[in-house]
């Protein structure tokens, strides 16, 4: 590609020209050198198809030798050199100031071109090779004019970078968007997909091939994976392909008609996802295996949610909002009409999807972020404006993907890392992920068949401020209808827990967690307040400076949004998975997934039902859910943009925080189900043995 060529030859000039001021020459040298070991690596790997070579043979052993050297390459400053890299705002600020944050954000564009250069996208790469050159001579044209005539500025204007950043970002937003989609929506001959396919994953330097980073702990993870039987793989691959196609079939979903899903995992466990898509070939299905992106426009502030592994999470915290170098009406916009186009160009292809099949991953250490006055933040228009881009964004996705035709399933699994306890909590884990439906489902239906009798039900904490109120939709055919969905063993696995949609108006009171873990991140004394279903106010103890703290709160779990109502309330009933917890201490360190089922939990924001609410769902027992809308979802005719809020956050009250949860019906009857952390309800003793084990 002649443009990549042009960049390239201009890039490996820069390391021996003294062109800008001294202050800066470090900065530029850097980036041009990284940019410079991805062309070598180009060089390096230009006549092989790294998705499909042979590693049997001493070729390919010889090619993941060097893959494993090039991973410590590129990710090496990233885990082990970011104090004192310019990937890091504080340090990029002190050494660039004023120019630090902005810098910054171009070299972290920089360093996400690895994955490029493993799927050889040399229009991806151009792109920010081009933009990196045209910052670059900025700063050679006016330090050389200052040269010749010292009245002049040294520097370009700070304003002036931001505004190059802006136009590449404008000018490739669709680009971006689309390598982005496709990766999801389009099966193709993507890159991650072929690695899959074409590689058996029996040890972890398969994992080098991906070109994502891999840690020790990864490494770990592939090796005990690939340690087990044929037998434990089918069993966990088998769980999880089931649980997504029991899903289509629970909520009456035309399973039959789609052909393509989307893997989510954790970088270790291809064996596993690899068998689960042999499952789905069966029938009749191919999938994607999409990545992170490595774009700032395209990069959600909340996370990956897609295959990514971090080499620094502290680096992922500090850029959550390199986005806000260019959030603003103009491109939320565009972005939206580019979303929309490329969605349409797709035609009957987009038809094909049936939805996301989720790992979730227990057991990193537990990281606690520090905020930097240097990391870039949204302003409050900005907080405004990309809180409606996403709602925005939600309902275009749904207008080609309906709710009714599609589906999810999400599994959680423990990683290596989670301690000296790893096999046994692995295989307890397993025993928790396949735990038999048919037991549960009577004694749930006990709970639930309580709850309905209720107007109200009452929740309170133990060693907490929790106090909730919380009002129930009337029953109008109560021998036909309930409020509470029986979740069991299909889309949301492990088993174990009843919910509903909540009404908002009267819902009311305090929900307080001294620790809770949340999109990898351990809440202190989360305490988030609630008046007619609306988040009034909110705080946590990680920061000692308030409105860090609440910055912290608005990102992970509100979306950016505020004034959330709540869309779900649930009583988990997994004892068996609290047990595991408890037994070996990393409550801490458990996944949403499960730890919602091992107590009473809230989520702020969307109902379970979003997009669905028109459908008719029923419980085992054939009674139909009607509490599937609530105040916000019912507007979503008329106001579509007050219906939803693109967010639905769990959070759980753990049994050692619980005191009591009790029905309380239209005449004042109180019916308790919980008494001091223990089930009371008649008929639901049984879920007490593993509490009292």
């Amino acid at each position: 590609m002649e443009r990549y060529d042009d960049a390239i030859e201009r890039i490996r000039q820069i390391p021996e020209e003294k062109a800008v001021p001294e202050t800066f020459r470090d900065y530029f040298m850097t980036c041009a050198d990284f940019i410079i070991k991805i062309d070598d690596f180009l060089r390096d790997t230009e006549d092989v198809d790294l998705s499909d070579v042979s590693t049997e043979d001493d070729r390919g052993k010889e090619l993941l030798r060097k893959l494993r050297t090039w991973n410590t390459v590129f990710y090496g400053e990233m885990a082990d050199g970011y104090e004192k890299s310019y990937l890091n705002p504080s340090f990029a600020e002190k050494k660039l100031s004023p120019f630090g944050g902005v810098l910054s954000v171009l070299y972290m564009e920089i360093t996400g071109l690895i994955p490029s250069a493993y799927e050889k996208d040399l229009s991806d790469i151009t792109a920010v090779l081009e933009t990196f050159i045209q910052i670059y001579c900025m700063f050679v044209s006016d330090y050389s004019a200052h040269v010749e005539d010292s009245s002049l500025n040294e520097l370009p204007d700070v304003q002036a970078i931001k505004d190059v950043l802006y136009s590449y970002a404008f000018d490739y937003s669709f680009d971006f968007l689309q390598r982005d989609l496709d990766g999801r929506y389009i099966a193709g001959d993507s890159y991650t997909r072929s690695v899959v396919l074409n590689h058996d994953f029996k040890t972890a330097s398969d994992l080098y091939l991906l070109g994502t980073y891999v840690s020790e702990a990864a490494e770990k993870t592939a090796e005990f994976i690939a340690s087990l039987p044929q037998e434990e793989v089918d069993r966990m691959a088998y769980t999880w392909y089931k649980g997504f196609k029991d899903g289509f079939r629970i909520q009456g979903k035309p399973y039959e008609k789609k052909s393509l899903i989307e893997f989510r995992y954790q970088v270790g466990f291809e064996r596993v996802v690899k068998r689960t898509a042999e499952y789905f070939r069966e029938d009749g299905f191919d999938f994607t295996i999409p990545r992170k992106s490595g774009h700032f426009i395209t990069r959600s502030p909340k996370g990956a949610g897609a295959l990514y592994e971090s080499p620094n999470r502290q680096m992922d915290y500090d850029h959550s909002y390199d986005l806000s170098l260019v959030m603003g009406d103009r491109i939320a916009a565009r972005m939206i009409e580019e979303t929309n186009q490329i969605f349409r160009s797709y035609g009957q292809e987009i038809n094909r999807y049936a939805g996301p099949v989720v790992m979730d991953c227990f057991g990193e250490p537990v990281f606690e972020p520090f905020d930097k006055e240097e990391n870039l933040r949204f302003t409050d228009h900005q907080k405004t404006v990309y809180g409606k881009y996403r709602n925005d964004l939600q309902l275009l996705v749904h207008r080609y993907i309906k709710e009714e035709e599609r589906s999810f399933t999400i599994i959680a699994w423990p990683l290596p890392t989670i301690g000296d306890d790893f096999d046994k909590i692995f295989h307890e884990t397993v025993a928790i992920n396949t735990m038999s439906s048919e037991t549960y489902m009577p004694v749930q239906e006990k709970i639930i068949a309580a709850l309905d009798q209720a107007e109200y039900v009452k929740v309170k904490g133990r060693g907490n401020d929790t106090d909730m109120h919380v009002v129930l939709h009337k029953l109008t055919e109560p021998e036909k209808q309930t409020n509470f969905e029986n979740c069991l063993s299909d889309v949301n696995i492990p088993l174990g827990e009843v919910f509903t949609s909540p009404v908002l108006t009267g819902t009311t009171g305090v929900l307080n967690v001294k620790s809770v873990f949340i999109e990898g991140i351990q809440f202190k004394n989360l305490r988030i307040e609630f008046k007619n279903g609306r988040v009034t106010d909110y705080s946590c103890d990680n920061f000692s400076d308030a409105e860090a703290s609440k910055a912290l709160i608005r990102r992970v779990i509100f979306g950016e949004k505020e004034n959330l109502p709540i869309g779900e309330f649930a009583i988990g009933t997994n004892t068996l998975a609290y047990r595991m917890i408890e037994r070996y201490s990393i409550g801490a360190r458990m996944p949403i997934l499960i730890a919602e089922k091992t107590g009473p939990h809230f989520a702020v924001g969307d109902t379970c039902y979003s997009f669905m609410e028109d459908m008719k769902l029923y419980n085992p027992d054939g009674k139909e859910i009607i509490a599937k809308d609530n105040e916000c979802s019912v507007l979503r005719d008329e106001e579509p943009d007050k219906a939803y809020f693109a967010v639905h956050t769990d959070i759980t009250i753990p049994y050692n925080e619980l005191d009591t949860i009790i029905a309380v019906t239209s005449e004042g009857e109180e019916i308790s189900i919980i008494r001091d952390g223990r089930f009371v309800l008649e008929g639901t003793e049984v879920l007490n043995a593993p509490l009292d084990d």
